[in-house]
């Protein structure tokens, strides 16, 4: 078998120029919000929001501070400025008191975020603005 050194060399320069490339996204959790019997914080990846492809991310505690699983997380989207409504998403749940959602924000512009919470006869509602660029 023929072993090329410069190949090899090749290769292992192209891999690390591949990963130097790529990019984290960052994801900061908001403080803690009362909505109604629940707490509730939420994050956005990327953070701070672009246009185009966006995962948001529902943090659900009880009064005690125990997280909430099994709820029914709905998300309606407006975008104010433009008086038009986005997509209406529902949360999968985590199994940890989060819920996740992925969506595309179309448009630079302020969205809003209506975030219902249902669980065991309780309910929430939180409103999240956010400037997507």
């Amino acid at each position: 078998m023929n072993r090329n050194p410069v190949l090899l060399v090749a290769l292992v320069a192209t891999l690390a120029a591949c990963s130097a490339k790529t990019e984290t996204a960052t994801t900061t959790m908001t403080t803690g919000q009362t909505a109604g019997d629940f707490t509730v914080a939420t994050s956005f990846s990327p953070d701070p929001p672009k246009q185009g492809p966006e995962t948001m991310t529902v943090s659900v505690k009880d009064a005690a501070g125990n997280p909430v699983k099994g709820a029914a997380v709905k998300i309606a989207t407006t975008m104010p400025a433009m008086s038009m409504a986005g997509p209406n998403l529902t949360g999968s749940d985590n199994g940890d008191g989060t819920y996740s959602v992925q969506t595309n924000l179309n448009y630079a512009t302020q969205w809003a975020f209506d975030v219902t919470i249902l669980a065991n006869g309780k309910s929430g509602v939180l409103h999240v603005t956010k400037d997507v660029k």
